[in-house]
């Protein structure tokens, strides 16, 4: 039982969040106002219906208490006199209240007052509704009257019982007393019910007028917060899909706001916003990754000229024939066939985990790092040179200029850090690896992959390699043993 309590209100939490999110701001809004309403009107009410009850139940006392006694008065004339001219007045002033049709007054009775011998009794004289001929006065009321010598207006709570209904009553009685030398005599009694139900029954109607007044200011209100909610959200939707796109790296995009408000303030700075990362993202093109990431890693610190060592697997690849190609070709033709080669390696060199460092010319430098270094190098040589073969012929046909590129491949530890001056610096790497790997790409033939000996051993690496003869490198005792990759693996 416990269990499908929780499980039910788990559901019933998520459908109404779900219904929350679905409908945004503007039914959070719509909620909000009409909560708002709803409990000022409930406030409202809780206060003022029992002032106003308490106020209806004093005038209902008073126009009783009024009517009675008038009455009383007549009655006064018809029981000490006794003329026909005192009782048709009598009954005339009964029959005009009853013709008022004053809402409450369900009843009036006349009762004189007979004595024989000991005994006393009250018998009807006159009134109308309520049957009362066959209501005999209940034993509290005579009790009161038989010893009641003072005219003023009491009241009881009194059910009038039928055999189709009870009708709760307020019952107002007033003494017929005439005084004779200082002596009270009681000639009868003047009684008025006043049904309880009207009292309320004001209160149900002023109930239901507040209720529908209610309910068409909810529906007024509703309708034009939902407007207002929409023209509130709409530039707001404009600003989540906006970083929507930004999300995806798309940052071509102009927020144009105009509502003279925060929003508009709000668009404006998220304009200022793109523009920074659009500058950005220009930015990053000129900066390597390895950069960008000390920038981030130091954001809150000072840039200083400081290095570490680490030991990276380098990368050089260089476009042959390039000097004659610059010399032939018009500036913006050359460069348009520089960047299209340097793309595709770039592409490959990303895709397999590597840095670009920087562009020289027609050469890149390229780094990688982890324990696969030396892998994931030798696999964007072999992509790349494949990838050129498959565009050459491309280009073949279609006329276009075509380039090929040398490879050369080391590893060892260098230097890496901040290098340049106070205002201008870069974070790249220096050291004899460096250099190598650049002279194994200097000697690298059109389209061949040089790689360190040493370097290709510890990789454990499968492909078919061929042993160069050895070369010497300025500063180094020793010879440098280089293989030639196959773009084979065995």
């Amino acid at each position: 039982m416990y269990y499908k309590e929780t499980s039910g209100a788990i559901f019933m939490y998520g459908l109404i969040n779900s219904l929350m999110c679905r409908g945004g701001l503007k039914l959070k809004l719509v909620i909000f106002v009409l909560f708002s309403i709803l409990t000022t009107v409930g406030v409202l009410n809780y206060f003022t219906i029992p002032l106003i009850k308490s106020y209806m139940k004093d005038k209902a006392f008073e126009v009783s208490i009024t009517t009675v006694e008038r009455i009383a008065e007549f009655s006064s004339f018809a029981l000490l006199e006794r003329t026909y001219e005192n009782r048709l007045n009598l009954d005339d002033s009964i029959e005009k209240v009853e013709k008022s049709d004053t809402k409450g007054i369900i009843g009036i009775s006349i009762y004189q007052r007979q004595k024989n011998d000991n005994n006393v009794s009250f018998t009807y004289l006159s009134g109308f509704g309520l049957n009362n001929k066959e209501m005999p006065l209940d034993e509290n009321l005579l009790n009161t009257l038989n010893n009641s010598m003072e005219e003023e207006v009491i009241y009881h709570d009194y059910s009038i019982r039928t055999p189709s209904q009870t009708i709760d009553t307020y019952r107002f009685s007033k003494p017929i007393i005439y005084t004779y030398q200082n002596h009270s005599i009681l000639l009868g009694v003047a009684l008025l019910y006043y049904d309880k139900t009207s009292i309320n029954g004001v209160i149900e109607e002023l109930l239901e007028v507040i209720l529908w007044i209610t309910i068409s200011i909810l529906l007024v209100i509703t309708l034009f917060v939902y407007f207002i909610g929409a023209n509130l959200t709409k530039p707001l939707l404009q600003i989540t899909q906006a970083a929507a796109e930004i999300a995806k790296g798309n940052f071509d995009i102009n927020l144009s706001i105009k509502t003279n408000d925060e929003i508009e303030y709000l668009a404006k700075q998220f304009n200022k916003m793109i523009l920074s990362l659009r500058e950005h993202e220009k930015m990053q093109k000129f900066v390597s990754n390895s950069t960008m990431h000390m920038l981030q890693e130091d954001a809150s610190s000072k840039l200083t000229l400081a290095g570490e060592h680490r030991t990276l697997t380098f990368l050089f690849c260089d476009i042959r024939n390039f000097t004659t190609m610059s010399e032939e070709k018009e500036p913006l033709e050359v460069i348009g066939i520089v960047n299209f080669y340097l793309n595709l390696q770039s592409k490959i060199i990303k895709a397999n985990g590597g840095d670009i460092d920087k562009f020289i010319g027609d050469e890149v430098m390229a780094s990688f790092s982890g324990p696969d270094a030396t892998k994931k190098a030798l696999k964007s040589a072999i992509e790349i040179q494949a990838l050129i073969k498959r565009e050459n012929i491309k280009r073949e046909k279609s006329g276009e200029t075509v380039c090929e590129v040398g490879i050369g491949i080391h590893r060892g530890e260098v230097i890496a850090g901040n290098i340049g001056s106070d205002d201008r610096m870069n974070f790249t790497s220096i050291g004899s690896v460096v250099n190598i790997a650049s002279r194994l790409c200097s000697n690298a033939a059109p389209a061949e992959i040089l790689i360190e000996k040493n370097t290709y051993e510890q990789a454990d690496a499968k492909y078919i390699v061929e042993l160069k003869p050895s070369f010497s490198a300025k500063g180094l005792k020793n010879n440098i043993e280089v293989y030639s990759i196959m773009h084979t693996e065995r």
